[in-house]
Parts: structure tokens; sequence; C-alpha cells
């Protein structure tokens, strides 16, 4: 299942067809077996880092910008959760984020949000469903 992320909706697998000119992201095999899958991106005509995970069986993707420093959420560290496995992180001042919604939880800047991205599953790969994205790598 796929969730649009800061929607709380979900799509089955292969109920919305994918635009013709997107590249798939990662299969969703690959993106359950890692703890997350980094793409370089194009989105709203500035070259960005995407960042996928599965969190509770839900593939979710967001631009990797976290909003305090406008650093990557893994630029210090190979991670992005917690140590608790719950929130994600980012790894330079530790600022904490709703995986489901993007939600910042730390109190600077609290109620703001990671910039979610669509995603589509068809068939059991995983791809961008943006109007204004397109994969670089």
């Amino acid at each position: 299942m796929v969730e649009n992320a800061g929607e709380g909706l979900g799509l089955k697998s292969g109920s919305v067809m994918a635009n013709d000119h997107t590249k798939p992201a990662c299969t969703r095999d690959e993106l359950d077996k890692a703890d997350y899958l980094t793409r370089q991106i194009r989105f709203k005509k500035q070259p960005v880092s995407a960042i996928m995970f599965a969190f509770e069986g839900i593939a979710y993707a967001y631009v990797n910008h976290c909003m305090h420093m406008h650093r990557p959420l893994n630029c210090e560290q190979d991670a992005i959760f917690d140590e608790t496995g719950l929130y994600l992180r980012c790894s330079m001042h530790g600022f904490i984020f709703d995986p489901k919604t993007g939600e910042c939880q730390s109190p600077v800047c609290f109620g703001q949000r990671l910039q979610s991205l669509r995603l589509e599953e068809i068939d059991g790969t995983l791809y961008f469903a943006e109007k204004h994205l397109t994969l670089i790598d």
C-alpha cells in the first residue's frame, strides 16, 4: 500500500496508473528491504533529494529537506529514524517528524511539515506521481 503522506489516503497496488513519462523510483521489494532510499529529483524546477521509506507497511516519500536548517535528514548520519523507530529525525539538530504526515514534533518548527511526494504502486513498482517532478537518477 502507498500512502499520500500528509493526506491520510492509501492507494492499493495498481489502483492508479502512473504517468507514462515517469521512471520507476524503485520496486516495493527494494524499499521494504532498505531502511530508506534516496533519489535525486527535480521538483518544481529545483534539483533536490527525495527520501522514501516504508513505515507500518506503507510507502512514504518526502523532499529530503528539514525546514529548520534546510539540510537533508540524513546529512550527518546514514539514518532517518530516531532510536525508537517511531519518528523521522534530522541528524543535524535532532528535529523529529511524524513519518505518516511529515509534521514536525519539535518546538521550534512545531506544526510545519516536510514536503510530501505522492507515490503510485503498479505491479510492485513505485513511481513518483507528482505533476511537477522528474526523476534525475
